[in-house]
């Protein structure tokens, strides 16, 4: 078996700060911590983030961990409903220009210049608007009641799909949205990630008799497909919504998080708060946030990473 020093060809470092970039397995000594660190690798883990600045639940997100943004939602009923969002920064949320209507439980998607917040409980029909950065515009309405729709995409292109009230999806080129072949299983409250032409769509509960679903179903821009079932049943919390549907985190049951790497399922991390109807973010597999539920209300922020991480060697 190989040795330390067959691999990286000296004894360990003696250093006065952390080396840059670090191999996997590296190990040195950093003098003026007084501490000896190896860096290692992740599966998956959450740590706390930055609170929201008012308790918020079935808000919706959009962006990355580092470049997050959170939008809509309410504490209870319509007439608590708001039309407020935030941005995030990786360490604390900021406020920033209202939508041009008062939503909850609507989809979300695209980074923070580009966001779509489409559908929605407390707007009727289905209103929409998107940002650019600066300011929301009001864009064409879905035509129905969007309780619970999750989309993938952005502002220029977005699809949009497993609304309670609507088992079609709907394709937003820019400027109008197009019906599309309905769902082969008519679920809500799931969680979507990918673009307007490769969508995926998460667990949730079931239209007709309301039982918790484990379908993984994907839409390539011109019909559904059914690939591995996740291998746990429940409504969808949040995912990595702008990742590539080859490689993503989700949060299907609380407090379970499942990664995807194109073929299987692996669990890689729990929440330390489990809850339901946040909004969620993220750009790869790798990293990612969810922001505030459960429909009560919460300022909790989470965020996710996975990867090459530098531990403290310890002894105990």
């Amino acid at each position: 078996m190989a040795t330390y020093y067959d691999i990286f060809g000296q004894k360990v470092q003696y250093l006065s700060s952390d080396p840059s970039p670090v191999t996997e397995g590296q190990v040195w000594y950093n003098s003026t911590s007084n501490t000896a660190k190896v860096q290692g690798f992740s599966s998956g883990a959450w740590s706390s983030g930055g609170a929201l600045p008012a308790p918020i639940g079935a808000n919706s997100g959009s962006g990355s961990t580092t470049a997050g943004f959170s939008m809509g939602g309410g504490t209870g009923p319509v007439p608590s409903y708001v039309s407020a969002t935030n941005t995030y920064d990786g360490t604390s949320w900021t406020g920033a220009p209202a939508m041009v209507f008062s939503s909850a439980y609507a989809g979300a998607c695209g980074t923070i210049p580009t966001t779509l917040y489409a559908g929605g409980d407390g707007n009727a029909p289905g209103a929409s608007n998107t940002y650019n950065g600066t300011s929301w515009t009001s864009i064409t309405a879905l035509g129905f009641n969007g309780y619970q729709i999750k989309a993938a995409g952005d502002s220029a292109n977005a699809f949009a799909a497993q609304g309670y009230y609507s088992s079609s999806g709907r394709t937003w080129d820019g400027s109008s949205w197009t019906t599309n072949t309905a769902v082969p299983q008519h679920n809500y409250d799931t969680t979507a990630v990918g673009t307007y032409n490769d969508a995926t769509f998460l667990g949730g509960n079931a239209v007709s008799g309301g039982a918790f679903s484990n379908a993984h179903l994907n839409w390539n821009g011109s019909s559904w497909s059914s690939r591995t079932a996740i291998p746990l049943s429940g409504s969808g919390v949040g995912s990595s919504n702008n990742a590539p549907t080859s490689s993503f985190w989700a949060q299907i049951s609380a407090p379970t998080t499942l990664n995807w790497d194109g073929s299987s399922w692996t669990t890689v991390g729990s929440l330390s708060t489990p809850r339901v109807n946040g909004g969620s973010g993220g750009s790869s597999a790798a990293e990612g946030f969810l922001a505030g539920g459960p429909t009560v209300g919460s300022t909790t922020t989470e965020e996710f990473a996975s990867g090459p991480v530098t531990k403290t060697i310890t002894t105990s």
